[in-house]
């Protein structure tokens, strides 16, 4: 069986109510967590926040399965900024290292934005991706020595269209390199073109000056390389994190493309919902035989 984590948005939550949330998980027969961007955050600020988290989730037989890294306009391994290269570089490398001492395999990436309007630089895409790739041949001998997976993300941008991805995926042919799919990034990235003046998605491609190019089959070109997938719903124009059947995402053929492909280390629940008890039934029901290896 594919392993199923969950996402949870442990931000500023005190350590009692953590506990009681983790309670709730166990109660709902999960058994593996993310360890999210968040969390990496703070592990980076004090090594001993984790520590004691890690005690509590012993306490109650759960464990971090996959980690999401640091991510955002100024933390992407695509951030342009010459100047900040190497901060950037040195806190994901940190956190592979964090990534090694709790257990988990894969850490996906977002690639990055690609704001011209925010960098203050008129920069093409293969600049960005030029920034990707070397970010990349720093990072992946950290990710080789400490067993761990980078996996990258697709989202709405240039820089994580298929088409960059697939070309990272070529370019370094590494086995502690793969690709997250992201069902409801995808179900954006393919359904948008049919909803002008409502999806999420050109506005950050006319930020580059350059049209959007919609996915087609996005999964499918994803598969030999996936090790990670991050589930959740929507209706096609916004990123909205809903549970699975509150949208248009097509879920069995999703499932069906999972099933086959040969790298998947685990899948995730990126579902955004208090409702721990809801949402554990929900995957469950919605994972449980037909992610069978």
């Amino acid at each position: 069986m594919v392993p199923l984590t969950h996402c949870y948005p442990w931000a500023g939550v005190c350590r009692e109510d953590r506990r009681n949330i983790m309670r709730e998980f166990v109660d709902a027969g999960a058994q593996h967590l993310v360890l999210t961007s968040s969390l990496l955050g703070e592990g980076l600020k004090s090594t001993g926040f984790l520590m004691e988290f890690q005690s509590d989730l012993n306490e109650f037989g759960l464990d971090f399965a996959d980690a999401h890294a640091l991510w955002g306009t100024w933390e992407d391994p695509g951030m342009p900024l010459e100047r900040w290269h190497e901060t950037v570089v040195l806190r994901h490398r940190a956190s592979i290292r964090l990534c090694a001492a709790f257990g988990v395999g894969t850490i996906t990436f977002h690639t990055g934005n690609t704001f011209n309007s925010v960098f203050g630089r008129q920069l093409t895409l293969e600049d960005y991706f030029r920034m990707l790739i070397r970010s990349l041949e720093e990072l992946l001998p950290d990710a080789e020595k400490h067993g761990v997976i980078l996996a990258l993300e697709n989202q709405w941008t240039p820089l994580n269209h298929s088409s960059s991805l697939l070309r990272v995926m070529e370019y370094f042919r590494s086995d502690h390199l793969g690709l997250c799919y992201d069902s409801g990034h995808g179900n954006l990235t393919e359904k948008g073109a049919s909803l002008p003046g409502r999806s999420c998605v050109p506005p950050i491609w006319n930020d580059l000056g350059i049209p959007v190019k919609w996915e087609e089959n996005l999964i499918e070109k994803f598969c030999p390389y996936l090790v990670n997938c991050h589930l959740h719903d929507n209706h096609g124009a916004e990123d909205e994190h809903n549970l699975p059947g509150n949208g248009n995402v097509d879920w069995e053929r999703i499932l069906q493309v999972l099933k086959r492909a040969p790298r998947l280390q685990c899948i995730q629940n990126e579902a955004h919902t208090r409702d721990i008890g809801r949402m554990c039934r929900t995957f469950t029901e919605l994972t449980g035989v037909s992610l069978r290896k």
